[in-house]
């Protein structure tokens, strides 16, 4: 999310970034696991964790859960050359079939038909590209 926190940041005023390079599920799960009960978060959260390592059902279902008090959870699906691709994106779109306040943000399917947006890593986008204000467009336009 750092590569479009301005863009996003444009498109939702007062939106709050927390995001750091290299943040997996897991510790981004639990730093949400601790905004929660502190009221920290809006009805509206988008979880932006899937670049860097795999997602189960198992880690998905708890994290829905103590975002009971969300009226929309956003969750940015991934496109990026690693085995856990699309695995990952399967795990998110059922978990969207299961929890009507979910909804996936299709970032895989913008990216496929712009490659170029990104770093030749193909993992991350330059800030204020055309990749990160295309990104924080449909991630507005999902919460």
């Amino acid at each position: 999310m750092l590569d479009y926190e301005a863009a996003l940041a444009q498109d939702i005023p007062g939106v709050r970034v927390t995001a750091a390079v290299g943040r997996g599920w897991t510790t981004g799960e639990r730093i949400l696991a601790q905004l929660e009960p502190a009221h920290a978060l809006g009805t509206v959260v988008i979880v932006g964790l899937a670049t860097d390592g795999p997602v189960s059902s198992a880690q998905l279902t708890p994290m829905m859960s103590f975002l009971s008090r969300a009226s929309r959870v956003a969750l940015v699906n991934t496109r990026v050359d690693r085995t856990w691709q699309d695995s990952i994106d399967a795990v998110l779109a059922e978990g969207v079939a299961r929890d009507p306040r979910a909804v996936v943000v299709d970032w895989y399917a913008l990216e496929v038909e712009h490659p170029d947006w990104l770093y030749p890593t193909q993992a991350h986008l330059p800030i204020d590209g055309p990749g990160a204000q295309a990104l924080a467009g449909i991630v507005a336009a999902a919460a």
